[in-house]
């Protein structure tokens, strides 16, 4: 593994950051930072243990800006510093909603590859999806985001033994990964659904609910409201085969998505899963 002042790190690459152009620290866990030198092809070729990796690993390169290097101790295995690794990259994709792709992990920073020795690279590839989407414009990573993630990281690994909210995370990490935008949209709104664990009158339920957690009494609960009931009715659509246009399945996308996000966040903030007892009591109290 490589090492900082010592320390042994597992090395995320990250792609789609875009000009972060600063260091983060995660505490003692992680440092997430910008790539100076990103391996190209013949590096990688000479580093790599595993030759037969090397086209698929390579391919990435030139979007991978950033890695995270997940710091450990010698008695962590590899799977626990993985486990970090995909909290903290989770957490920031969820408050942030960047189009994050992370291509593979490495044993050895992704800028020191060039200078290592022959054959001494361990890579493992994460998410070989060229073909990732980027809806919107291109989020921007502030310093709030990152301390967001950092203050509520432990809070976010306890909701993630909550099958329903793992549902969430998954569903809104991987969305932009999909093979079509209705696969995608219908991601979205598994994850949505299962939060609120509702079975019947999804649509009133749902829009009602979510409307009530996410806002105080007044106008802008009423018009948050009508506005999800309205979401809803173009889910059906998508879902169901009907027609629709490309940019309008990714309008529906990038709102949705906001809205998954502000209720994941909220609910981290809280600090657990509310009930479907909970949420009625935020509607009719």
């Amino acid at each position: 593994m490589a090492t900082l002042a010592g320390r042994p790190e597992l090395c995320f690459a990250l792609a789609g950051l875009g000009t972060l152009n600063y260091s983060f620290d995660f505490g003692e866990i992680a440092r997430l930072r910008q790539l100076q030198h990103p391996p190209g092809e013949v590096e990688l070729a000479g580093a790599l243990r595993n030759k037969a990796l090397l086209s698929a690993v390579a391919r990435h390169m030139p979007s991978v800006t950033h890695e995270l290097a997940v710091r450990c101790s010698v008695s962590d295995d590899k799977d626990y510093l993985v486990t970090l690794g995909w909290w903290i990259i989770s957490a920031l994709r969820t408050r942030t909603l960047a189009d994050i792709l992370v291509p593979a992990v490495s044993s050895i920073s992704w800028d020191a590859i060039p200078a290592v020795d022959a054959d001494s690279c361990d890579i493992h590839l994460i998410e070989d999806v060229p073909a990732a989407r980027r809806f919107g414009q291109p989020a921007q990573i502030s310093k709030g985001s990152l301390d967001w993630v950092n203050s509520h990281l432990l809070t976010w690994a306890d909701l993630l033994e909550r099958p329903a909210f793992r549902l969430a995370v998954d569903s809104l990490t991987t969305h932009h990964q999909q093979t079509n935008l209705r696969m995608s949209a219908s991601a979205l709104w598994a994850g949505f659904e299962a939060l609120f664990g509702v079975n019947a009158e999804l649509r009133f339920r749902l829009s009602a609910l979510a409307a009530a957690y996410l806002e105080d009494r007044g106008p802008e609960r009423l018009t948050l409201y009508r506005r999800i009931k309205q979401l809803y009715d173009h889910r059906s659509k998508v879902v169901h085969g009907a027609a629709i246009s490309e940019p309008q399945l990714e309008t529906h996308i990038i709102e949705v998505r906001e809205l998954l996000s502000r209720l994941m966040c909220r609910i981290t903030e809280v600090g657990s899963l509310p009930s479907t007892e909970n949420y009625e009591e935020q509607l009719f109290t």
